[in-house]
C-alpha cells in the first residue's frame, strides 16, 4: 500500500502542504532523545507542516535545536498571545492580545526555532471580541507589519475550542468565529475544530475557503466525550468500515474528503501511531458512496453542519444564512 501524502495548496499562500500535519503540544513530555527522534521522522514521512505554540513548554526550543539544520523542509506555524508573564517557570497558560505581547511572542519564537521568518503565525484561541479594535486594532496591524517586514509570512488564527464545561464545545468557538473573520480579509489561515464527530462548520469550511483562506482542521480523531464511542456505534458507522480500517483511519478520511481542508493537524508521541496515522491520510479521502452514507449516519447522532455536540442546533450569523 502507497503511503505517500498528497499535497493540498493552503489557501491564497504560496504553500502546498501535506495533507496531514503534525501537532507538538505533547512534545514537551517526551526525553530529549525521544523527541529528537519523533521530529526527524516526521520529516522522513514525508510530512512538511509542523504546529507550535509559545505556550507547548519547549517545544518550539526542541524544533529549533533538532531541525534547524532541515529549515527547507518543513513549514513552521507557530502561535502568538500567550503566555505574556515573562516566560516565568510555572505562570500558567495565560492569553494576551496585544502589541507588546505579541512582539515578546514573536521576538522568543524566532530564536527558539532558530529561524529568521516564521512560515505561518496565528493568535492562539482569539476569538473576535478579543481583539480591541478589531480589524482596525494594533494586534491586527502588528502582525500586518510582522507580515511586510518579512519576520512572518503569513498570519491567521487558530481558534480556541473552550474548555468542556462551556456550552457547545468543543465548536461553538469555531462555528462562531468562521463567520466573522473571513470577512475581515486579513487573515490567510484558520485551524478550526472539525471532523466526522464535530460536523458544527463543515459548510462553513468552504465559506472560508472562498474568500482566499487556508483551513487546518484539528480534533479529527479525538474524543471530545467519553460517550464518542458509543455514538460511533449507535450510528453504526462500525458496519462502513473497509476490512483492516479501524475508527481513527475512517475519520482519518472522512475529512480529508471536504475539499475545503488542507490538512488535518493530529499530533502524538508515538511513532507507530505517527505511521498509522500517516497510512490513513496518504488513502486519500472515502470512497464518494461511503462518504455519503458516513454524512447520513453522523446525521443520526446529531452530528450535523450547523448542530453542536448533541444535537443543539447552534445559532447562525445573518451574513452567512441570509
Amino acid at each position: 500500500m502507497a503511503t505517500k501524502l498528497l499535497k493540498r495548496k493552503l489557501g491564497r499562500t504560496d504553500f502546498e502542504v501535506t495533507t496531514l500535519s503534525f501537532g507538538t503540544m505533547n512534545l514537551k513530555y517526551l526525553s530529549e532523545q525521544e523527541a529528537e527522534k519523533l521530529l526527524h521522522q516526521v520529516l522522513d514521512l514525508g510530512i512538511n507542516y509542523i504546529d507550535t505554540s509559545r505556550a507547548y513548554g519547549n517545544s518550539e526550543e526542541r524544533i529549533g535545536r533538532y531541525l534547524s539544520k532541515r529549515r527547507d523542509e518543513v513549514i513552521i506555524a507557530t502561535k502568538c498571545g500567550c503566555n505574556p508573564h515573562l516566560d516565568k517557570r510555572g505562570s500558567g497558560h495565560v492569553l494576551s492580545f496585544d502589541r507588546p505581547t505579541l512582539e515578546r511572542n514573536l521576538e522568543n519564537s524566532l530564536r527558539a526555532l532558530k529561524t529568521d521568518c516564521i512560515d505561518i503565525w496565528q493568535l492562539h484561541g482569539a476569538t473576535p471580541e478579543k481583539l480591541i479594535g478589531g480589524v482596525a486594532g494594533e494586534v491586527v496591524e502588528f502582525m500586518q507589519k510582522m507580515k511586510q517586514q518579512g519576520k512572518v509570512r503569513y498570519i491567521g488564527v487558530s481558534i480556541r475550542h473552550g474548555p468542556n464545561t462551556e456550552p457547545g464545545y468543543p465548536s461553538r468557538y469555531g462555528y462562531e468565529c468562521i463567520q466573522e473573520y473571513p470577512e475581515w480579509g486579513v487573515f490567510d489561515l484558520f485551524q478550526i475544530v472539525y471532523g466526522g464527530m464535530v460536523r458544527t462548520s463543515e459548510d462553513l469550511l468552504q465559506y472560508a475557503a472562498d474568500r482566499g483562506a487556508g483551513i487546518i482542521v484539528r480534533g479529527v480523531v479525538r474524543d471530545y466525550f467519553d460517550n464518542f464511542s458509543a455514538l460511533f456505534a449507535k450510528a453504526r458507522l462500525n458496519q462502513l468500515l473497509a476490512e483492516g480500517e479501524d475508527r481513527r483511519a475512517f475519520l482519518i478520511r472522512y475529512a480529508l474528503n471536504h475539499s475545503a481542508v488542507s490538512s488535518l493537524l493530529i499530533g502524538t508521541n508515538h511513532q507507530e501511531h505517527l505511521k498509522t496515522n500517516l497510512i490513513a491520510a496518504s488513502q486519500g479521502g472515502l470512497e464518494v458512496d461511503r462518504y455519503l452514507e458516513a454524512k447520513k449516519r453522523f446525521a443520526q447522532i446529531g452530528s450535523k453542519p450547523g448542530f453542536l455536540v448533541g444535537g443543539i442546533q447552534a445559532e447562525s450569523l445573518t451574513k452567512v444564512t441570509s
